[in-house]
């Protein structure tokens, strides 16, 4: 776990320090900074995208398939809001399991339409 965060924030070209939120940034964020329940996997900018995509493929199989769905349509739509690289042929090497195509299609434009009317 500390190793992925090591490799992120080398990436960054920043501290592991600097790579964590603090509990008070955590707090300070609005609900729609985040992909996951309960305010968890912030994804408020690139890095943050990156470090999501990262911990999602290694708690893919302990995660709900309807929750861990949702959190990676929420997270590859900040990807690409934000510039970020996310192969989701990579990701389905990496997590064992295809994602289907309409199910992602589905998740987004479900997002997008929460987004629009401001509830996501």
């Amino acid at each position: 776990m500390v190793e992925s965060y090591l490799v992120i924030a080398e990436l960054e070209g920043m501290t592991i320090e600097e790579a964590k939120l603090s509990y008070a940034e955590r707090k300070d964020l609005p609900k729609s900074a985040f992909c996951g329940p309960d305010r968890s996997y912030p994804a408020h900018d690139a890095k943050h995208v990156r470090a999501g995509l990262q911990r999602l493929s290694q708690f893919w199989k302990k995660i709900a398939p309807a929750v861990r769905k949702k959190i990676l349509g929420c997270l590859l739509r900040r990807a690409k809001r934000f510039g970020v690289e996310a192969d989701v042929k990579k990701f389905e090497e990496t997590v064992g399991e295809a994602i289907p195509e309409a199910d992602l299609k589905k998740e987004a434009v479900t997002n997008w339409y929460l987004e629009q009317i401001g509830l996501s």
